[in-house]
């Protein structure tokens, strides 16, 4: 080999080294241009709470939930998950498998059964007791009935009720 050629006069007497760097960068270029379409938006809030019943260790509520979807598309649920936070506290969760159709700019109100550790209310009873509001969070996993690559959608709802409003706990002086 001749170490006096020119870069370009090198990269001609390879002709294999350019045939096998063109498709790879062409291939680099097309992926780089790739978009994948965004995640659906969709919003979570709670709209109704039923208690159900209660045994020594759990209890369980009713949730109703009201789902939003922001998309131009109807979308399909295969089932949901479910974390409720009271206080910042983790206190039960919820699963379901009921198949739930959000249609485009509509809204759908699935029903969930949480259930809540009684172990773990009764250990933040007394802070509860105290609190003239409890702040709760939701934070749910919606399950798409055609995931391709979307995956899991995570949405989150919060809010405070207030017990001192409610007659619950007297109003804080």
């Amino acid at each position: 080999m001749d170490n006096n050629l020119s870069p370009f006069e090198t990269l001609m007497n390879f002709p294999h080294s350019l045939s096998t760097l063109l498709p790879l960068a062409a291939m680099g270029f097309l992926t780089g241009c790739a978009t994948l379409a965004p995640a659906p938006a969709i919003g979570l809030s709670v709209v109704n709470v039923r208690p159900m019943q209660s045994t020594l260790l759990e209890t369980s509520l009713e949730l109703t939930l009201r789902l939003t979807n922001e998309a131009a598309q109807p979308l399909v649920l295969a089932g949901s998950t479910h974390k409720l936070y009271v206080n910042d506290s983790y206190v039960g969760r919820a699963v379901s498998g009921e198949r739930v159709t959000v249609p485009a700019f509509g809204t759908a109100t699935p029903t969930v059964t949480v259930y809540l550790e009684n172990l773990t209310l009764l250990r933040k009873a007394s802070e509860f007791s105290q609190a003239p509001r409890l702040a709760y969070r939701l934070e749910s996993r919606l399950h798409p009935a055609e995931a391709g690559l979307l995956g899991d959608l995570k949405a989150a709802a919060t809010g405070e009720i207030d017990l001192a409003g409610l007659g619950i706990v007297p109003p804080a002086r």
